[in-house]
This record gives structure tokens, C-alpha cells and sequence, in this order.
């Protein structure tokens, strides 16, 4: 196989690889991008919680938190802000027990709280004639999964409807046989929501619940709140705020604006200063922005304000990349060599430079994504992924264009197109 075969062979990928980048991208049909955003670039509410022990009431020592109560809670949370799975929530771990909670285009702050700081403990109690104290009889785990639903009676008032397990179904017609006519008491979060009175044994596995003053919107949050479970911890909200629309739209404009003149100026300065190859650079300039941003896709990450800017540093990584490549090309062509032969020389030549520097920069990178405060996470990530593909697409790519130019004899007869 000829080297010019070959050359075809690896523009055929590049290009393949970067009309596939730009579909994940962008969805005709739906004509929407597909990049998620975060809260500093759109509306929505921000909420840092702390999960603290909750007391193991056999031993009377509290339970640390562990990451299984943490993924438990991060669970709960999602099914809680996003009962209708339509919402791109971010739920995300900050040292050993803290949450960092952002919901897109939810204004309501006071809600939100009220759904996060809930334990969600739903108790059915029963009153011991003898010791006359209530005893919890059946809880939330007895319950069908999604099977709370919110009702409106005959008088128009609002009720939450329950349909137990097959083991709470059997247990709730026991209870409910022995009390007739005597109440049982509905706990939330250890506060008595209502306490109908038994009249006859229930043995269907369902009940209602509806306390005389609960409005609709209690009613609604209840249901959610029973059909996301309860957590196995206590929650502390450490701060809350909203980012507004406009403030958010403000953000995105600004950071669009930025990076697309930042783009044209160095895309211009290239060509300038070293004509051809800077034209080589431009190409795998666009394919590794593209790239970079199909992975932000694929990985399902979410673009922030911090993000762009780690975004922007790579693209400057990407371009410093070509500069030693053009260089040293430049170098073997002033020693007389060939023009093929400066062009291999100088991609080997600065390879390593190239390597040595993106490499440092990645491991910092990480250093910023697994170590940084959440606000610096997204520019850790991107300066991440973009220092990956930078190494990529401006070692192979720029070769890729570069050896399509010459091995069809592009303006290989004036080789100060090559910058010489």
C-alpha cells in the first residue's frame, strides 16, 4: 500500500469521525444541541447539603455515613426533583458527606428545599391498650414502588392514595382488623399528618391519606416524596440560590462570543504566519473542537462557565502544539533538506515537546477534577478532555492535512508556502 493511499485512508476517518461528532452534537430532526448546560449558563436552583448520622435506636450509637447511605441518598434525591425523569438534574458527591444538588430550570428554591431536607419516613402506628403508647406498625417499605397517587374526594378536598405489598397488604389487614373502630395514626417525618379511624378490616392493600387542612400542592409533594423512599440519613442545607434566566442567557451569549472570536483570531494568525501549514492547523482545529465537544455529549457531562474557560486554555494548547511542529519544519527546511523530509522531521522532532507538556497539563487537569472545589470541576474536565484530543488531532490530524497537500503536490514547487 502507497503512502498516498494510506494518507486517503486516514482523511476518510478524520472526516468520518467528524461528520458522526457533529450528528451527536446536533440533532436535525429535533434541531436542538445536544450539550448540557449548567446552572451558571441557564436558570435553575443550587443546593449544597450535608448528610449527617442518624441515630441506630437498638444501640443508641449513630450510623456514619458511608457510600452506600450517599448513593441511597443521591437516589432518593433524583426520584424526589425529577419524578418525571424529563429534567437533566446533577447530583454529585463533594468530600465525604456533602451533596451538590443542581436542577435546571426549577425557580421554585423553597420547594426544592422542602423535598430535599425530608427524611421521607412514612409510619402507620397502632395504640397498645395495655402501655397505651403507639407503636409503629408498617412503614414506606411496605409499600408498592410509584403506587402513591394524589386524588380529590367528594367534597373536593385533596387525598393521597397508598396500595401496599403483597407483605404490607397482609400485615395493613391485620392491623386495620383489630382496630376497628379505633383510629390509626399517620406519621411524616415523626409528625401525625391524619388519624382515620378504622370502621371496618381493609383487605384490598390500599388506604387513602388526607389530613383536614392538606392543599393540593401538599398533597402532590407527599405523593413524590412516598414514591422516592426515605432517606437513611439526616440533611443539613448548607446554601441555596437560584440563577436567573437572564443572567444565565447573559453568560452563554458572552462565553459563545468569546470562544468563537478567540477561534477566528488564532485561525487568522495561523494562516498568516505560516501560510500553509497554518491552514493545515485551522482544519484540525475545527475537528478538534467538534471532537471535544461530541465528547462532552457521549459522556453525558454538563458544559459550565468554568468549563468554557478550561475549554479556551486547551484550544490555546491545541494551536501551541503546531507552533513547534511549524517550527521545527521551518528549521529543516533552512538546512537545506527536502520538503517531505522536513515535514517527517519536524512532526517526530517536536513529538515529544508536545507530549511532555500535555501530559503535565492532563495530570493537573485531574488533579483540578478530583481534588477541586465544584465550582473548578468543570474546567478541570474540559481542559481534560480537550488536552486529550489536542495531542490527537494536532500530532495525527495536522499530519493527516498536511501530507494531503503535499503527497498531491499542492504548492510543493514553492516551499515558502510551507513556511520556509
Amino acid at each position: 500500500m502507497t503512502k498516498q493511499v494510506k494518507n486517503w485512508i486516514y482523511l476518510l476517518i478524520v472526516i468520518v469521525i467528524t461528520v458522526a461528532s457533529c450528528f451527536l452534537i446536533y440533532n436535525p430532526n429535533t434541531k436542538k444541541v445536544n450539550i448540557k448546560l449548567g446552572l451558571d449558563l441557564r436558570s435553575g436552583t443550587h443546593i449544597a447539603v450535608q448528610l449527617l448520622p442518624t441515630i441506630d435506636y437498638s444501640t443508641n450509637q449513630p450510623i456514619p455515613i458511608t457510600d452506600d447511605i450517599i448513593e441511597n441518598s443521591i437516589g432518593v434525591f433524583e426520584k424526589r426533583l425529577n419524578p418525571e425523569g424529563n429534567k437533566e438534574i446533577l447530583i454529585q458527591k463533594e468530600g465525604e458527606d456533602r451533596l451538590i444538588i443542581e436542577i435546571p430550570e426549577e425557580t421554585d428554591v423553597r420547594r426544592a428545599e422542602e423535598l430535599v431536607k425530608k427524611v421521607g419516613l412514612l409510619e402507620f402506628k397502632e395504640q397498645d391498650i395495655r402501655s397505651n403508647r403507639w407503636k409503629t406498625v408498617l412503614t414506606g417499605a411496605d409499600l408498592k414502588p410509584n403506587s402513591a397517587k394524589v386524588g380529590i374526594d367528594q367534597a373536593g378536598k385533596s387525598y393521597v392514595s397508598l396500595e401496599f405489598n403483597q407483605k404490607g397488604a397482609k400485615r395493613f389487614g391485620e392491623v386495620t382488623k383489630r382496630n376497628i373502630k379505633r383510629p390509626i395514626a399517620i406519621y411524616f417525618d415523626k409528625k401525625e399528618i391524619s388519624a382515620p379511624v378504622v370502621q371496618q378490616a381493609i383487605l384490598t392493600g390500599s388506604c387513602t391519606i388526607s389530613g383536614e387542612n392538606m392543599t393540593p400542592e401538599e398533597c402532590e409533594n407527599l405523593r413524590v416524596l412516598m414514591n422516592s423512599g426515605s432517606l437513611r440519613a439526616n440533611v443539613k442545607i448548607l446554601e441555596s440560590m437560584t440563577v436567573d434566566p437572564m443572567l444565565g442567557q447573559k453568560s452563554l451569549t458572552s462565553s459563545l462570543e468569546a470562544g468563537i472570536v478567540g477561534l477566528i483570531i488564532v485561525g487568522l494568525f495561523m494562516l498568516y504566519y505560516y501560510r500553509l501549514p497554518g491552514l493545515t492547523a485551522d482544519l484540525a482545529l475545527i475537528v478538534y473542537t467538534i471532537v471535544s465537544l461530541a465528547t462532552m455529549v457521549v459522556g453525558g457531562f454538563v458544559m459550565t462557565l468554568p468549563g468554557i474557560a478550561g475549554f479556551i486554555l486547551a484550544i490555546g494548547m491545541a494551536v501551541d502544539a503546531n507552533v513547534l511542529i511549524f517550527e521545527r519544519i521551518k528549521e529543516e527546511l533552512w538546512d537545506e533538506k527536502s520538503l517531505e523530509k522536513s515535514i517527517d522531521i519536524g512532526f517526530k522532532r517536536a513529538f515529544v515537546s508536545i507530549l511532555d507538556s500535555h501530559v503535565t497539563t492532563f495530570i493537573g487537569a485531574w488533579i483540578i477534577y478530583a481534588l477541586g472545589a465544584t465550582s473548578m470541576k468543570g474546567f478541570g474536565l474540559t481542559l481534560m478532555i480537550g488536552t486529550f484530543w489536542s495531542l490527537i488531532t494536532n500530532t495525527a490530524g495536522t499530519k493527516v492535512f498536511l501530507d494531503t497537500f503535499f503527497l498531491n503536490n499542492i504548492f510543493t514547487n514553492n516551499r515558502k508556502m510551507y513556511g520556509e
